[in-house]
């Protein structure tokens, strides 16, 4: 079973058109390649064709992805009112906040690049009410304490800042949390990297993970990542919109989008479940499950037909879920 595709807002999908549509197909397809080339010697957006290259192409994975993020952590998403993003582009969190937590009602974003700033508030212009948006020019390695809200999100943000400037910015962050603190990244080796340096500091401070893992302990993943061999990451399904498929010169009306992320909170939380950490393998009679366990470490499990409840549990997981046996 694989997951739903996540398709973008209808209003959001219709702002993003108009603001596409003076571009040739050749104009946008050349800024999309220019980006991600960009994006492979570490450099980050640039010009004005970068950014509407980058809500084409890549706003509608990160919106995805931060959906899917959303749905593993459902239940501690009800009691959330405010939500401060850090590094906020051109706020994608603000859409797939106001569709996933009930009783959102302010989301500040600070975002440093004026023009994605004013992007985003183009896009955004009154089709979040009843939401109050509160957009800020700040650099968010510069600010000594950011305000206090019930949650914070830091969306593909690590992978372009330093160490140190990481390690500045997680601990005003985390200050700044209240309830929950999200964090997402590429599902690269670097951004399962910078997750893993993030979840020690976090814990450090005496964080409470929520998820994807279900223990405390050393990431079980962590000596197989040092080796090159395997590393923490999710995937989900994307759906290309018109612009999309010009943009990548897709094939498919779809892609997969890997992520890794981490979900923490300054308060206790009830124990986890196993978390599905790799793609089920499906076989004729049984079911092959790779966890990451409670205990904190990574166990192989096969789930045969003769299970009956549990096989029909393992048949319909998804990569991601919580193995709850």
């Amino acid at each position: 079973m694989e997951n739903p595709l996540e398709t973008l807002p209808l209003k959001l999908s219709n702002a993003i058109d108009r603001e596409l549509a003076p571009l040739s197909p050749d104009k946008l397809r050349n800024a999309c390649f220019d980006l991600s080339q960009r994006y492979a010697r570490g450099q980050f957006i640039e010009t004005q064709l970068h950014r509407q290259a980058y809500i084409a192409a890549r706003l509608p994975a990160t919106y995805g992805v931060t959906q899917d993020v959303f749905r593993r952590v459902t239940p501690f998403l009800k009691p959330i009112k405010t939500l401060l993003d850090l590094g906020a582009g051109v706020g994608s969190m603000a859409w797939a906040a106001r569709d996933a937590m009930p009783n959102l009602q302010q989301v500040t974003l600070f975002e440093q690049d004026v023009e994605l700033l004013r992007l985003g508030q183009h896009l955004t212009q009154d089709n979040l009410e009843p939401l109050q948006l509160s957009w800020c020019r700040d650099d968010v390695t510069k600010e000594e304490v950011f305000p206090l809200h019930d949650a914070v999100v830091l969306s593909y943000v690590l992978n372009e800042l330093s160490l140190k400037e990481q390690v500045y910015v997680l601990e005003r962050a985390y200050g700044a949390t209240d309830k929950l603190l999200i964090l997402i990244e590429p599902g690269t080796p670097q951004g399962y990297g910078h997750i893993l340096t993030a979840r020690h500091l976090l814990t450090e401070l005496g964080a409470h993970i929520i998820a994807p893992c279900p223990h405390r302990n050393a990431c079980p993943l962590g000596p197989a990542f040092k080796e090159g061999k395997d590393w923490c990451h999710f995937s989900v399904r994307i759906p290309r919109g018109k612009y999309h498929l010009r943009a990548k010169e897709g094939v498919l009306p779809y892609e997969d989008e890997k992520y890794s992320y981490l979900v923490v909170s300054p308060h206790q939380q009830p124990a986890s479940q196993a978390r599905v950490i790799k793609a089920p393998i499906r076989k004729t009679g049984h079911v092959i499950l790779d966890l990451c366990t409670p205990r904190g470490d990574e166990e192989r499990l096969i789930v045969s037909k003769s299970e009956g409840k549990d096989y029909k549990l393992a048949r319909d997981i998804d990569w991601g879920d919580e193995w709850e046996r």
